[in-house]
């Protein structure tokens, strides 16, 4: 369907060459020679852009755009003007007009501004189309050969893009193909991380993990600003995906100074990894330092009481006898209590640390929630949730505030999740946790044919603690989840397509630390 222009102009005559220009190149253009005259148009046959003479009798450019931004206020305009004044420049941005020509109207530049207004998104589609299609082959190639392990962080940025550029791409077959190249490349990192998580653990060579993203990431940068405190902001399992929905929010405030990616430890579940993250320890060294702060699966009460304390031995090794300000938002009102607080805490601390746990709720309360799984019926609604959540959470307050208060702050998650797929069959005795994604317990048994599970027989070799002497753990990979008989189907209708964490996929396991500094 044809594009319509409304151009509004008293010596419309003298543009008559732009116009055919612009019909020529499949733009319905229609003309005005009065202010007036065009709103009437206007209330009787909706446009698509409307361009506007700056210096008209009876009513100038300016307050003709006023007026039509009252009752369209998403009609794009476009300014043509003799003048160049910072002042008109000014007011009219703050008009939310959308750009500007400067007389005399080339027609080329005339052309481009309303490509640019009107079809933008379906050549950005196309375009986005091309280069994906373009770049299928090598990004099959390299998954299927094995990427290293550099090359694996760049295949999930890689994924990542494609995924995000193609989301309002109208190509289902296109979309069909990249979710399948998804699969293929959460299949073969299933095998490369389950192949090489358990040496790792074990090595002083091995690539960051949990316990050793601050050490590497965020110690270095402490104090590095005088006279002001360094933040750390952690949001519970945000994926990739979403940081770069935050990114794009983030970007009239702050630069990204550095994006760093690294793998979570298995479990990739809270009270594992964001635990052994601010402590800087693996599960089983927490464990076993920590007697009366460390919670096993089995066991009642809360299992991220004590990340403060972590945290604070953390920087009492590394010999760091600094004052830390600590702040958990998980409800409403610990947010807005964390906005009036932050001024003083900033103040009067060395290091700040705010835990933000709104994502990884969401993905739980998705399955009670019928509105949730609507909202979040796939990787491309959950983005969208997530913006729509960003946008106006205490979260993104709290961001913008700290541009007032220092010159540059950090950014991290524990984990991320993967929405499950196809039920494995698992036995348990009474003891068995039960998260879908891994089972910690005695006496687990599978079909040993299964190729979606990662067995950890002996968890002191993955530095896991043991619940009893004989438990063990399962891992869920790829899209799977780990289902008991009783009740089987029952359990598979209800968590089917719902997103759960700690087992072994790109989404849960491949995670981002960045540091952001402020705009000036």
């Amino acid at each position: 369907m044809r594009s319509r222009v409304l151009w509004i102009d008293d010596e419309i005559e003298h543009l008559e060459p732009q116009v055919i220009h612009l019909t020529q190149k499949g733009f319905e253009v229609v003309t005005s020679r009065h202010p007036s005259e065009a709103m009437d148009m206007l209330r009787q046959q909706p446009v698509d852009l409307l361009i506007v003479d700056e210096h008209m009798p009876g009513m100038d450019g300016l307050e003709l755009a006023r007026q039509v931004k009252r009752i369209y206020p998403n009609l794009p305009i476009v300014m043509v003007t003799k003048d160049e004044e910072e002042r008109l420049i000014e007011e009219a941005v703050g008009m939310d007009i959308a750009d500007f020509l400067i007389k005399p109207v080339k027609p080329q530049q005339l052309l481009s501004t309303c490509k640019r207004l009107l079809v933008r998104d379906t050549l950005q589609q196309r375009q986005a189309s091309i280069d994906y299609q373009r770049e299928f082959r090598r990004l099959s190639t390299q998954i299927a050969f094995g990427p290293s392990l550099d090359e694996w962080f760049q295949v999930y940025r890689d994924l990542v893009h494609w995924d995000i550029a193609l989301e309002k791409t109208d190509m289902p077959e296109l979309r069909e193909i990249l979710e399948g190249q998804k699969s293929e490349a959460n299949l073969m990192f299933g095998r490369f991380f389950s192949e090489n998580y358990m040496d790792w653990v074990n090595s002083s060579q091995r690539p960051v993990l949990s316990p050793d993203v601050l050490a590497k990431f965020f110690i270095p940068h402490i104090g590095e600003r005088k006279g002001e405190p360094s933040v750390l902001l952690l949001i519970d399992g945000m994926r990739y995906d979403q940081w770069k929905v935050l990114e794009s929010l983030c970007s009239p405030y702050y630069h990204t100074l550095q994006e760093h990616l690294f793998f979570s430890i298995l479990p990739t579940a809270t009270q594992y990894a964001r635990n052994s993250l601010f402590g800087g320890l693996f599960p089983a060294e927490l464990a076993q330092r920590f007697p009366r702060y460390w919670a096993d699966d089995d066991e009642e009460g809360g299992k991220n009481l004590f990340e403060e304390e972590f945290f604070k031995d953390f920087l009492h090794r590394n010999k760091m006898p600094l004052k830390v300000g600590y702040v958990k938002v998980l409800r409403p009102e610990e947010g807005k209590n964390l906005l009036q607080q932050l001024p003083q805490m900033l103040r009067q601390n060395d290091v700040i640390l705010l835990i933000f746990n709104f994502l990884d709720l969401m993905a739980h309360t998705r399955v009670q929630m019928n509105v949730l799984k609507e909202l979040a019926a796939n990787d491309i609604a959950l983005r969208a949730t997530t913006r729509a959540w960003l946008e106006t959470s205490t979260f993104f307050q709290v961001l913008r505030l700290l541009t007032q208060q220092v010159s540059q702050i950090f950014l991290t998650t524990d984990h991320g999740f993967v929405q499950v797929h196809r039920p494995v069959r698992v036995l348990g005795d009474r003891e068995t946790t039960t998260n879908l994604r891994y089972k910690q317990g005695r006496n687990l048994s599978y079909d040993k044919s299964e190729k979606g599970i990662f067995h950890i027989r002996k968890p002191e070799e993955a530095r896991l603690p043991r619940a009893t002497a004989s438990s063990t753990y399962l891992f869920a990979l790829e899209d799977h989840f780990l289902v008991y008989p009783t009740n089987y189907n029952d359990y598979v209708r209800l968590y089917r397509d719902s997103y759960q964490h700690g087992g072994i996929s790109l989404e849960e396991i491949v995670v981002p630390f960045v540091r952001l500094e402020v705009k000036k």
